[in-house]
């Protein structure tokens, strides 16, 4: 014989808690759209990553408690790599500063609880100063042939 089937539904394995967020993280990533990568950085807390916009702030609601932080930007590669460990308060909202370096040769960016320095500006500057001398001097030499050939044309 067969058993009629149960009336109710078998019962289902609890679902694990949501973890108590009872406090916050107010990430900004200095910069502007013109000055650093158009590609957001990645933020991990603890491991587990949370979102960051390429330019501005966003809050992340988190556990108090610490924690650390890790951030680095990717373009081709992995760079500007900086950590910070925090401890939050209940109820708190902590400020915290990323500045990814100027370009993606530079491999530490900068953070803290105050707005940080951009690093890698010195290799910035060094770079668009040979790729100009370059443009400098490919230019000359156009500017003299073009001369030169003039001067061959009237002869």
């Amino acid at each position: 014989m067969s058993q009629p089937p149960p009336s109710h539904p078998p019962l289902q394995p609890p679902q694990p808690a949501l973890p108590d967020f009872d406090a916050e993280l107010s990430v900004t990533v200095q910069g502007n759209v013109l000055t650093t990568n158009m590609v957001a950085p990645t933020l991990t807390v603890d491991g587990w990553p949370a979102p960051l916009p390429a330019v501005g702030t966003q809050r992340i609601p988190i556990r108090s408690g610490r924690h650390r932080l890790q951030v680095y930007s990717q373009w081709l590669r992995r760079y500007g790599h900086a950590v910070l460990d925090v401890d939050v308060a209940p109820g708190q909202t902590l400020e915290v500063f990323y500045a990814p370096p100027h370009q993606n040769f530079y491999d530490e960016g900068a953070i803290g609880f105050s707005p940080q320095v951009r690093r890698g500006r010195g290799l910035m500057i060094g770079i668009w100063a040979m790729i100009g001398l370059l443009l400098a001097v490919v230019c000359g030499l156009i500017l003299s042939l073009m001369i030169t050939l003039v001067t061959l044309a009237v002869t």
